[in-house]
């Protein structure tokens, strides 16, 4: 069921750092000199010079990536070593700790990876211990959700689905906020267990257009979404194709998104978000707009876009957090309008 909430959450939001500006121009004049020049066999002692603010550190990632890509783990461990080298075990050297663990997962190097997962594990948990917080470091956070993530994948790999799920699900219980480390770990747990589930509730806090009461009684596609998304507006132009084939067929599309700005912004971002969809996703227009921060959280938006396809009777036949073509679109939906079995459709009444 979808229903409206009107509430004074404040949704954190993580505002990028931005250097002070160098100012080059419109110098303020230099103040007048004294009325008695000094004289030039005393001379002012000169001002020392302001020394320069330390260079940030240039993160890793970027590196470890390209090499975890090319199949090279050796040689991002290589480049973390160097990292640590010059700048010490800071937060770049955490979220580059965690890649490991990815990459040695992605590689298939299982030992490897369980090594990598407990280490980043640990430093989390020995900073949150001191006071620092998910919400204020951006480094820890990231590090924290990898090594959760990858953690859950070990298990799944060595026991199964269902014991991963359930430890997704501890996890989680215990995290309650960013929304985007939740997003994260429940987009983990959806790829295990959405399917064949009830489609989650959407508690809608604003919408656009004609929302839908419930998510049950047609085939829905929902296109989960932000506005600052580069890849979701890439899918404007198949989703346009799509709506144009599928909707005579009997199948919903809806739009899902929230606020990321604080709540004193709303106004304006509920503009942006407007304007972008009209100018982005013109074909869609009529495509009703919900914004449900609990819904982009439960459904796993972690990275946009994310699409879930949900039957006639209200269940998750298909979840995937990435783009598709429109050739799985269409092979997706032909499943979805297909009369489920035991309804009147199927049997012929």
């Amino acid at each position: 069921m979808i229903t409206k909430r009107r509430s004074s959450l404040v949704f954190a939001l993580v505002l990028p750092v931005l250097a002070s500006p160098l100012v080059l121009a419109q110098t303020p004049t230099p103040p007048a000199g004294p009325a008695n020049p000094v004289p030039t066999s005393a001379p002012a002692a000169p001002t020392p010079a302001a020394s320069a603010a330390p260079a940030t550190p240039v993160s890793p990632v970027s590196g470890m990536r390209n090499k975890i890509s090319a199949d090279d783990l050796l040689s991002a461990e290589s480049i973390l070593e160097v990292h640590r080298d010059k700048h010490g075990e800071d937060g770049p050297y955490l979220a580059g700790l965690s890649w490991l663990a990815r990459g040695a997962l992605l590689l298939g190097e299982y030992g490897k990876a369980r090594k990598y997962a407990a280490d980043v594990r640990a430093r989390c948990d020995r900073n949150l211990a001191a006071g620092d917080t998910l919400e204020r470091n951006r480094d820890l956070e990231t590090a924290l959700g990898a090594s959760i993530e990858v953690q859950a994948q070990l298990i799944e790999h060595d026991r199964g689905a269902a014991p991963a799920a359930a430890y997704l699900r501890s996890e989680i219980s215990k995290i309650k906020a960013p929304v985007s480390l939740r997003s994260r770990l429940y987009k983990r747990l959806n790829v295990l267990t959405l399917v064949g589930q009830r489609a989650p509730e959407i508690a809608a806090e604003d919408h656009m257009g004609e929302a839908p009461a419930t998510l049950a009684g047609q085939p829905t596609l929902m296109f989960l979404w932000a506005e600052w998304c580069g890849d979701c507006k890439a899918q404007a132009a198949s989703l346009s194709k799509v709506r144009r084939r599928w909707e005579k067929e009997g199948v919903r599309f809806l739009a899902v998104t929230r606020y990321y700005d604080p709540e004193s912004l709303r106004v304006r971002e509920r503009a942006r978000v407007d304007s972008v969809w009209k100018a982005d996703y013109a074909d869609l227009a009529g495509v009703p707009i919900v914004f449900s921060t609990a819904a982009m959280e439960r459904y796993g938006v972690s990275s946009t876009p994310t699409f879930s396809f949900v039957d006639r009777a209200g269940i998750v036949r298909r979840y995937t957090p990435t783009r598709l073509t429109e050739a799985e679109f269409d092979r997706t939906l032909t499943q979805l309008v297909k009369p489920s079995p035991g309804s009147a459709a199927a049997s012929g009444r």
